[in-house]
C-alpha cells in the first residue's frame, strides 16, 4: 500500500485531530513523523555511511558503577559484583586523594589484567598508573579516566594542567591497547538539561578540545582517538536513545577522518550510563522501568559497555539488593532476551536510519558554529552553551506542566508515601538553574513531582 493510502487511512483513525499532531518533536526544529517507508531513505543517502561505522561485533560489558568511600568495604563490593556477573567496574573516586584510596587494599584479589577497572579519578594519572602497576610492567585493562573540561563547567576548576597528566599517563600505557586514558562525558549536558542534538554536539566538541590539547602535546592523533571513553547518559525517549549512540559513532568518525586517521583503525567506546534526570525519589521503584528502557535503548544502540545506577541512588546509599536490580538488567538482557547476539540491531528500520540521519546533522551543524566561536572552552565562557540548555530545559519543564507523564512521579502516585527530605529540598530550590554561569545537575522530578512542602 502506498504511503499515502496509509496517511488517509490514520487521519480517518485520528478522527478530527490533524496529522500534525502525532508528530514527535525530537529535539528544538527536529520533528519526526510517526512512520517512514523505504522511499523515504532516498533522501539520506548517509545512512549507508552511518551503518559502515557501527560496531561489527555483538555484547556489551557489564560495568556497575561503584562510589568510592571506605577501601575494605568497596573492596567487598566489588567483588560481590564481580563474582554476580559483572564484567568490570567502574569505580567514582570524587573528589579522594590517592592516598586515601589505598588502591591496593580497594582492588585486592581483583586481577587487573583481565578485568576492566575503570578509575574516574581526578588525581595525576602517572601516579595512578603507578600505584596500579607497582613499578612493574603489567599489562591493564580499563583505565585511569576522567574529564578535566566537565569538571570546569561544573566548577570553574581551571582545567589547562590536567592535560599534562593525560598525556604522560597516555605515554606510560601506550602499549596497553585496552586501557583508557580519559573519557568524553555528556552527563553534564544531559542533566542539566540538553536536548539530544546539543547533547551530541556539545560532547562532539569536547572531544575534539581533547584532541587539539593532546595533540599539542605531543600525543600521536590516533592514540588520544582511541584511548578514551565517550560516558553517555540515556535516557527515556528510547528510540531517539538508540538513535543517538548511532549518530554519536558517525560523528566521532567525521572528526577522525578530518584529522586524516583510517576508518579501520578508529573505534570510539561508549559506555552508556541510565540518565539522573529522569530518576524518581518519590517512586523509587518506577525507576526500574524507566532504565530498563535506557538500557536496551543504549544496547541496541552499540553501547560497548552498560552501567545502570542502582534505582535509589537519587536519595540513599544503594543497598545490596539495589545493585543487583541495576545489574541484573543488563544481565537479563543479554541472557534471556539475547540482545547481545545481533550487530546494529537497528540497522534498516527506516524510521531509526532517518533520525540517525538527521540527529547527525542537526549536531554536526551545531558543532561547526561552535568551532567558529573558537571551540567548546570559548563558547563556553561566552555563555552560548548555557543559554542553549537553558532554552531546552524551560522546553521540557513546560511539557511536564501541560500533560506529559512520568509515572509514579506526576501520575499514578502513591498517596501518603514518604518524600525523602532532600527530594523536598530539592523541590523547593528549582530556581536558579545556574550559578555563576556553570552547568549544574538537575531532575526533572524536581517539577514533575507534586511534594507536600
Amino acid at each position: 500500500m502506498p504511503k499515502n493510502s496509509w496517511q488517509q487511512k490514520l487521519e480517518e483513525e485520528l478522527k478530527g485531530r490533524s496529522f500534525a499532531e502525532v508528530q514527535h518533536e525530537v529535539a528544538n526544529h527536529l520533528t519526526m513523523a510517526p512512520y517512514y517507508v523505504a522511499a523515504d531513505l532516498a533522501g539520506y543517502a548517509v545512512y549507508k555511511e552511518i551503518q559502515a561505522c557501527q560496531r561489527q561485533t555483538p555484547g556489551w560489558l557489564t560495568l556497575p558503577v561503584i562510589d568510592f568511600e571506605v577501601p575494605n568495604e568497596v573492596n567487598q563490593r566489588i567483588r560481590n559484583q564481580l563474582q554476580q556477573g559483572a564484567d568490570g567496574i567502574w569505580l567514582d573516586c570524587g573528589s579522594t586523594p590517592l592516598s586515601h584510596l589505598e588502591l591496593t587494599k580497594t582492588l585486592h584479589t581483583v586481577r587487573l589484567t583481565d578485568t576492566p577497572v575503570f578509575l574516574d579519578s581526578p588525581e595525576a594519572a602517572p601516579a595512578i598508573i603507578s600505584e596500579l602497576t607497582q613499578g612493574s610492567s603489567y599489562y591493564l585493562k580499563g583505565g585511569v579516566v576522567y574529564d578535566p573540561v566537565a569538571d570546569w563547567m561544573r566548577t570553574g576548576q581551571n582545567f589547562s594542567t590536567a592535560f599534562d597528566g593525560i598525556a604522560q599517563g597516555m605515554a606510560l600505557t601506550k602499549a596497553m591497547r585496552e586501557f583508557r586514558s580519559y573519557k568524553v562525558e555528556s552527563h553534564i549536558f544531559h542533566e542539566a538539561g540538553a536536548d539530544v542534538v546539543q547533547e551530541l554536539a556539545y560532547t562532539l566538541a569536547s572531544f575534539v578540545t581533547y584532541l587539539d590539547q593532546l595533540t599539542e602535546r605531543g600525543v600521536s592523533p590516533l592514540l588520544a582517538a582511541n584511548r578514551f571513553v565517550f560516558a553517555i547518559s540515556v535516557g527515556t525517549d528510547y528510540l531517539t536513545e538508540i538513535a543517538k549512540l548511532r549518530a554519536l559513532r558517525y560523528l566521532y568518525q567525521k572528526v577522525t577522518r578530518a584529522y586524516g586517521l583510517p576508518d579501520e583503525l578508529c573505534q570510539a567506546y561508549i559506555q552508556g550510563q541510565s540518565s539522573r534526570l529522569y530518576q524518581s525519589a518519590h517512586s523509587s521503584h518506577t525507576n526500574i522501568v524507566r532504565q530498563t528502557a535506557e538500557a536496551m535503548s543504549a544496547v541496541m544502540g552499540g553501547c560497548d559497555a552498560l552501567s545502570i545506577l542502582p534505582y535509589d541512588a537519587a536519595f540513599a546509599e544503594p543497598s545490596e539488593f539495589s545493585e543487583r536490580m541495576a545489574r541484573n538488567i543488563s544481565l537479563v538482557l543479554k541472557n534471556e532476551s539475547y540482545l547481545d547476539k545481533v550487530a546494529d540491531p537497528a540497522a534498516g528500520s527506516y524510521y531509526l536510519e532517518i533520525l540517525t540521519a538527521r540527529l547527525a546533522g542537526e549536531a554536526w551543524a551545531i558543532f561547526l558554529e561552535i568551532e567558529s566561536k573558537g571551540g567548546l572552552p570559548k563558547a563556553f565562557e561566552q555563555n552560548f552553551i548555557q543559554q542553549a540548555i537553558e532554552h531546552s530545559w524551560n522546553q521540557k519543564v513546560a511539557e511536564f506542566q501541560n500533560g506529559r507523564v512520568m509515572v509514579g512521579v506526576n501520575k499514578f502516585q502513591e498517596k501518603n508515601e514518604e518524600v525523602p527530605l532532600s527530594v523536598k529540598i530539592r523541590a523547593q530550590n528549582v530556581t536558579p538553574h545556574w550559578e555563576y554561569g556553570l552547568l549544574k545537575a538537575r531532575t526533572l522530578v524536581e517539577v514533575a513531582g507534586t511534594y507536600e512542602q
